[in-house]
């Protein structure tokens, strides 16, 4: 058993969904690959495909939204869009699914005490220097019984990249400015501190697509005269090719065991 695995022996399996598959539609696959490439196209599809199993109950806020283009393949409407950075929400708001956008942390707004049914979050606590302190903001601000249902890279992330070195995983993480992958223990201990706790976790891509992942965000990263190589032919490639690619990718199973590449938790305040 690795190091993962042991982690997760403590954890409150009984929480964990069953293995069942995760896929996303032709359409939207599209839209991601178009806009997005294949690295960053396909993490996003097995995001989205987790975040619309769940139910959003409003008022809903959507924390670190950034330009709000995944949230708006899976809820229609939201109540509230915070994020720290001004520049992306020029983008959230044309996408005219945010009654409100605020530029600053979450932790410095004044919104009123338990008036949040649900707070989504995608891919951004593994970003965040202050967690702990984000957590007590947001247990704050939801209802007695709402739900914080957020997606992050786990702990298994680092050791299933494509170069198994644990030099190549923490100049990765660097990179990517990952500072909490954290294990399934280590977020109930967390969550639990600010009084929310933990009902349902999802785990999505398994070891192999993760690996994918990481060489061809690797390819991405190549530049001749101060352009992407693999930008630039992406863009070159026809659209009934994106539209196939689309097409055979909505058939890939994005499921994985525990403990995943990622994983979707939903957390309810008691």
């Amino acid at each position: 058993m690795d190091a993962c695995n042991e982690k997760l022996t403590a954890a409150p399996t009984s929480t964990l969904i069953p293995p069942r598959s995760l896929h996303l539609d032709a359409a939207t696959l599209q839209v991601l690959l178009k806009q997005q490439g294949p690295s960053l196209g396909v993490w996003r599809a097995a995001e989205i495909a987790a975040l619309r199993e769940q139910t959003y109950e409003p008022p809903i806020l959507d924390l670190g939204c950034g330009d709000g283009l995944v949230t708006s393949m899976v809820v229609p409407k939201v109540n509230i869009g915070i994020d720290p950075d001004p520049k992306p929400l020029i983008q959230a708001q044309g996408r005219g699914i945010y009654k409100r956008l605020l530029a600053l942390p979450v932790e410095q707004s004044q919104l009123p005490d338990e008036s949040i049914s649900t707070v989504v979050s995608n891919s951004v606590l593994e970003h965040i220097s202050q967690l702990d302190t984000v957590l007590e903001a947001v247990a704050r601000l939801l209802k007695p019984g709402g739900k914080l249902i957020f997606t992050a890279p786990t702990e298994a992330f680092r050791q299933w990249l494509a170069l198994p070195i644990a030099s190549y995983a923490t100049w990765r993480n660097h990179q990517l400015y990952h500072l909490n992958l954290w294990s399934l223990t280590q977020w109930t201990q967390h969550l639990e501190r600010v009084g929310l706790e933990i009902e349902q976790v999802r785990p999505y891509l398994r070891r192999e697509l993760v690996r994918i992942w990481d060489g061809l965000e690797l390819l991405q990263q190549i530049r001749i005269a101060q352009q992407r190589v693999f930008g630039v032919c992406w863009r070159r490639i026809p659209p009934f090719a994106i539209d196939r690619m689309a097409q055979q990718i909505s058939c890939l199973d994005l499921a994985a065991l525990a403990p995943g590449g990622g994983r979707l938790i939903v957390a309810r305040k008691r």
